[in-house]
């Protein structure tokens, strides 16, 4: 009982230590560099409107597990490069590609409780809502 207690928190502890690696490769991405590439821009809105994971590259598929909570929380667990990016990203999505917006909106904030609570945030970044 001790041994397999030891194995399942051993094994927690990996995956949130695998998980921190990953979101902090996050703070490397140069958002500005896949906004100049379309097919880039394309391939991430894709994946984020997937409800499979098999369009997604590693890095999209760790921001699409956490999309959810950033919506929910308004991106408040994110580091502030995190958030930048991720305002850029949604900004230039929200002008440049308004119906995968309302796509991305519908399925990540269904009943419009995050618009509601932080839809002024959001426009105060540029993210047309």
């Amino acid at each position: 009982m001790v041994r397999s207690t030891f194995f399942v928190l051993a094994a927690v502890l990996a995956l949130a230590a695998a998980e921190n690696r990953l979101l902090s490769q996050l703070d490397n991405i140069d958002v500005d560099e896949v906004l100049a590439d379309p097919a880039r821009v394309d391939a991430a809105v894709r994946c984020f409107l997937s409800d499979a994971d098999q369009d997604c590259n590693v890095r999209s598929k760790v921001v699409k597990s956490l999309i959810s909570e950033m919506v929910k929380t308004n991106c408040g667990e994110c580091s502030d490069g995190q958030k930048a990016g991720v305002a850029k990203f949604l900004a230039f999505i929200s002008k440049n590609k308004p119906e995968e917006m309302k796509k991305l909106l519908a399925k990540y904030d269904p009943n419009g409780e995050a618009l509601a609570k932080y839809g002024d945030s959001w426009r105060q970044k540029g993210i047309t809502v």
